[in-house]
């Protein structure tokens, strides 16, 4: 008798099988599927391999609604034809290998800006490498680890001497998101639950994704506070920000845009208590 983990095996192959578990059992020189018997019964109308053909269209439909759910501005923009063969195309590639289903999408975003059986999908929808990376940063960002954002009235406690050598530190549902298009039009209008619009305009620049209060967020960024917030990234004294904000802007309005720049990321909650001093 084959054991359990064989047999989870064998089932596994066959239902996650490119071309279909008959296609399968007739590559492995097995046509009429006599190596099913003894593990998959016959039904008296259907049998061994129909019924496991009937499971491997519903993994599929199931993997492909969770994606749907996932990247539903995408879904939108590609319609629902376009977005069952990116879904058919990527899994052939990209099967899960994790047992949550949560993590089915993590390479989409890859698999459209680089993979060369996405080509077709690049020709006809070239923004669609962004919008997923931007869907992709949302989930990340909800389910990023808890922490407590940086309020107000923490930075009312720091002495004014100490200003200079304060490292701050973004929240940990915290993204930075290149992007070449303006698909954070397209998930706003999704969002809104208005029609996704079929033209989709290039627009290169990043957009910023964060979770505060159980709700995730986007915006895009200007160039100076990208800027900024790159020096927060890479663990750059306060001090050293108001620098660069000098050099782009001079030092008159420098001070008032890192006290309004700070002030608006503490109320998205998009920083953490900082360290140093």
């Amino acid at each position: 008798m084959d054991s359990l983990a064989r047999t989870q095996r064998r089932l596994w192959r066959l239902l996650t099988a490119p071309d279909g578990v008959a296609a399968a059992l007739a590559a492995a020189g097995d046509p009429d599927g006599a190596s099913l018997r003894g593990w998959v019964r016959d039904d008296v109308t259907v049998g061994a391999s129909r019924r496991l053909e009937v499971y491997a269209n519903a993994y599929f439909e199931r993997i492909h609604d969770v994606l749907a759910d996932d990247f539903g501005a995408l879904s939108a923009s590609l319609g629902t034809d376009g977005f069952h063969d990116l879904v058919t195309a990527y899994l052939l590639v990209h099967p899960p290998r994790r047992p949550s289903l949560r993590h089915a999408g993590a390479q989409l975003a890859d698999f459209l800006a680089t993979g060369p059986e996405a080509e077709p999908f690049r020709r006809r929808w070239p923004f669609a490498a962004d919008l997923a990376r931007l869907e992709t940063a949302l989930s990340d960002a909800f389910d990023a680890r808890e922490a407590t954002p940086l309020a107000r009235e923490d930075l009312a406690r720091i002495p004014a001497d100490a200003w200079e050598g304060l490292c701050f530190e973004l929240h940990p549902s915290v993204r930075l998101v290149p992007v070449g298009h303006d698909v954070d039009e397209v998930r706003r209008a999704f969002d809104a639950g208005e029609a996704v619009r079929a033209t989709v305009h290039a627009e290169a620049g990043t957009l910023a994704v964060w979770r505060h209060r159980e709700r995730a967020f986007f915006r895009r960024l200007e160039t100076s506070e990208f800027d900024a917030l790159a020096e927060i990234w890479n663990g750059r004294p306060f001090g050293a920000l108001c620098e660069s904000l000098a050099a782009q802007s001079g030092e008159t309005e420098a001070a008032a845009r890192a006290a309004g720049l700070l002030a608006n990321w503490v109320d998205a909650g998009m920083l953490l208590a900082p360290a140093g001093g």
